[in-house]
């Protein structure tokens, strides 16, 4: 997965925190049952809907059908979702930061910083469910003006303190 190079060593594996990942379930499981509502609704008004179209005797069987496709199409957006929460991670070596984004199920951006590039880190965590389940949005500027961001991570105060103390290592070698 990642290529260490000669001395380094993990320090930690910063992911987003759980509770992201869900929340986006919740939606899908919302999804998922909410088909099932139509069963609420009389037998009679079926009859009369597919009257014109002569599938009187296949409701049930034709509701089935297109539900399972329904239920298929939501599995595979879980296992979309669960892909890229999973592999959306930044490694924190004794070298530098390793920031691994899973964009779709088949493109990945890898990029890295080394301590010494460091410019300057902020942690935002904003509003109440952020502050109460403990994540937020860690964003460290380097000296190539480029931003690295990571929204959603789990504990933000720890991984920026622990980039803090590496950048602060690096300089007083």
């Amino acid at each position: 997965m990642l290529t260490l190079e000669d001395g380094e060593k993990i320090l930690y594996i910063a992911r987003k925190h759980w509770f992201l990942f869900f929340g986006q379930t919740i939606f899908l499981f919302f999804f998922a049952v909410v088909p099932l509502a139509l069963l609420l609704i009389p037998v009679s008004a079926f009859n009369e809907a597919f009257s014109a179209l002569h599938v009187v005797n296949y409701g049930v069987p034709l509701f089935t059908f297109f539900w399972s496709l329904w239920l298929l199409l939501l599995w595979l957006m879980l296992a979309l979702l669960w892909t890229n929460y999973y592999l959306d991670i930044w490694v924190l070596t004794n070298h530098r930061v390793v920031d691994i984004e899973q964009i779709g199920l088949f493109n990945r951006k890898v990029s890295f910083f080394r301590f010494d590039q460091i410019q300057d880190t902020t942690v935002k965590v904003s509003g109440l469910v952020e502050t109460l389940i403990g994540f937020g949005t860690v964003e460290i500027h380097t000296a190539s003006n480029e931003s690295f961001v990571f929204k959603g991570v789990a504990h933000p105060n720890v991984l920026k303190d622990m980039i803090m103390s590496e950048h602060h290592r690096v300089h007083t070698e």
